[in-house]
């Protein structure tokens, strides 16, 4: 494991560089196998002729190099010019700003998970201190996701999200800040990291005040529909899941704009995963997906 599990509870300590494996880089190599035509002489009279002999090179591969862990396994292979942002160098570094933002760190927790063997890092934190309802006993708590990757997927990166406490949903919030983030930043700039954070409360909060009104907005089948054919695309395995998935909600909360979100968030928190393994990855990549269709559901929420 890339951290000790048992620093998964925020308020046990703060994360050091410690708790993160170094990986580096190292060249890759092609091997090649070729016969070399070797002529044999007249020194046996009974033997006169020729043999090939096969002889190994090795030849570097220019375009690309390895990342490796410190017992030498290949995490990933990137490309020549790929800059390794180390886990252990820059996520300390975030959670000290999240200390000297003005969030409210009391009773914060941590998860951190890896997908992808080691090359996918998400670090989740959620601030129960920050919880608000959206009606009465729906509560949600303020999340924040870290993000980095050892393969070239992802950039350095935080969203804001929340998440909510009757389901575990994670709730997407289609704004997300990241200006401090990119491939070559080596260092995180603290000061603009905090200045994120503080942003990343009142973004949620003005967030909060949308899904409020979502329980008391009307949404038809045909506006679900679209949603979903918009988010499934030619997929009707997922179009159906959704489908199935929102009959659901309809039936707990109605047929409203809150029932519709917390399909897309059920989905994305908790449909089936292909492979366990990768399903810190696989939960970005579908909230990715999910913010894509969040325009759809402001447009139902403007024009109710």
């Amino acid at each position: 494991m890339y951290y000790d599990s048992s620093y998964t509870d925020a308020e046990s300590r703060a994360l050091v560089a410690d708790d993160f494996i170094k990986v580096h880089t190292e060249p890759l190599y092609t091997k090649t196998l070729e016969e070399t035509h070797v002529q044999r002489g007249n020194y046996d009279d009974n033997y006169n002729g020729s043999y090939y002999e096969e002889q190994e090179y090795e030849h570097i591969i220019n375009t690309h190099k390895a990342v490796v862990d410190e017992k030498g396994n290949i995490i990933s292979v990137v490309g020549k010019g790929y800059n390794v942002i180390q886990n252990a160098d820059i996520i300390p570094d975030y959670e000290r700003a999240i200390y000297l933002s003005g969030l409210n760190t009391r009773g914060m927790e941590r998860d951190i998970q890896q997908s992808h063997g080691g090359a996918r890092t998400v670090v989740t934190y959620t601030f129960p201190a920050h919880r608000i309802e959206v009606k009465k006993d729906d509560p949600m708590d303020l999340k924040i996701s870290v993000l980095n990757s050892y393969d070239g997927s992802w950039k350095f990166m935080s969203l804001v999200g929340a998440l909510r406490l009757a389901c575990l949903n994670g709730q997407v919030i289609g704004d997300f800040f990241s200006s401090f983030y990119g491939k070559h930043t080596m260092n995180l700039d603290t000061d603009v990291a905090v200045d994120r954070l503080e942003t990343s409360l009142d973004v949620y909060l003005q967030n909060a005040e949308y899904w409020k009104q979502y329980p008391k907005i009307s949404v038809t089948d045909l506006q679900a529909q679209n949603v979903f054919l918009n988010l499934a695309g030619t997929s009707k395995v997922l179009n159906g899941v959704l489908e199935e998935i929102h009959l659901k909600y309809v039936d707990e909360m109605g047929g409203n704009l809150w029932a519709l979100f917390n399909t897309l968030t059920d989905w994305s928190s908790h449909s089936k995963f292909k492979n366990m393994r990768n399903q810190a990855a696989t939960v970005i990549t579908r909230e990715q997906k999910i913010r894509k269709v969040l325009p759809m559901l402001e447009d139902i929420r403007v024009a109710a």
